[in-house]
């Protein structure tokens, strides 16, 4: 909504210019409509850089592991690169195939010992604050960029970590 405001005010800045004969008018539609283009095209540059209209939710989603191909191996770990990154394998009660976390650098990944076994998802994003804010940033993208995600894997003592080098 913002571009198209900012091509019509352009055009109405542009016409002005060249067609208005030197006036009042003139100089009236010229002030609006460049105020009309720096105001939008700082708000595209605040909302690019600061995200402006926009707040961090999280959700948070618990689900229960189930051993990958036996009662002894739990999850499998990968290392990647130089060590520093991990693909971590696992597999949900529900699902009949291995899930992997994204090794990417808004990932994190934690492995603890407990009772229940299960991963704890909890992810970040960006959303817009309300409606208002969404007509005018969205710019036809429903897909919101997520800022962080965390892993939090909880095993029993009696399940084991492979560790798979490559």
């Amino acid at each position: 909504m913002i571009i198209v405001l900012l091509i019509l005010a352009t055009f109405v800045f542009a016409g002005a210019m060249i067609f208005a004969r030197a006036g009042c008018t003139r100089v009236l539609t010229t002030l609006i409509s460049g105020l009309i283009i720096a105001g939008g095209l700082g708000a595209l540059i605040l909302n690019d850089n600061y995200h402006w209209g926009m707040h961090q939710v999280t959700q948070t989603q618990i689900q229960d592991l189930a051993p990958l191909q036996s009662k002894r191996a739990a999850l499998r770990v990968q290392q990647l690169g130089t060590g520093s990154e991990r693909v971590i394998a696992y597999r949900v009660e529900s699902a009949t195939k291995a899930s992997r976390t994204v090794a990417a650098t808004t990932t994190t990944t934690k492995l603890t010992t407990g009772a229940p076994a299960q991963v704890q998802i909890r992810t970040t994003t960006w959303q817009f604050k309300n409606h208002w804010a969404r007509v005018l940033f969205s710019l036809g993208n429903t897909k919101t960029k997520v800022v962080a995600r965390q892993y939090l894997f909880t095993i029993p003592k009696t399940w084991q970590v492979l560790t798979v080098r490559s």
